[in-house]
């Protein structure tokens, strides 16, 4: 699943919530297209936001307790730069990745991070 998934389920979830128009939860996890258990791992997560999500069982509902605003955003930047990639990397990683090509060596990650793939040497 990717982040804007992601975004988009949250905001979903909160719409419905907010309308309480969610149906039980085994409705409202088919609706959302995950499992009930994502789905009370998503609420879990609404309550430590301090958006406070409980569910009715007399109107098969989640509602809020109190009056909540959520706001996402997010922003992509394009950095072409290498030197500005490098400060932003915050170092290199290595990794041994079990392979016989590799032969358990260490591979730095960092050019690749850096867009910078012909710096990798020794393949």
């Amino acid at each position: 699943m990717n982040f804007l998934q992601n975004v988009n389920r949250i905001e979903r979830l909160h719409t419905l919530i907010l309308q309480k128009k969610t149906g039980n939860p085994k409705e409202l996890a088919e609706r959302l297209g995950i499992s009930r258990a994502s789905l009370y791992i998503l609420i879990d997560e609404f309550n430590s936001l301090n958006l406070p999500v409980s569910y009715s069982r007399k109107l098969e509902t989640f509602y809020y307790e109190r009056e909540v605003k959520l706001t996402l955003s997010f922003k992509v930047e394009l950095i072409d730069n290498p030197d500005e990639l490098i400060k932003i990397n915050g170092g290199s990683s290595n990794y041994i990745f079990p392979s016989k090509s590799l032969d358990g060596v260490n591979l730095s990650l960092y050019p690749y991070f850096a867009n910078t793939k012909s710096h990798i040497t020794g393949f």
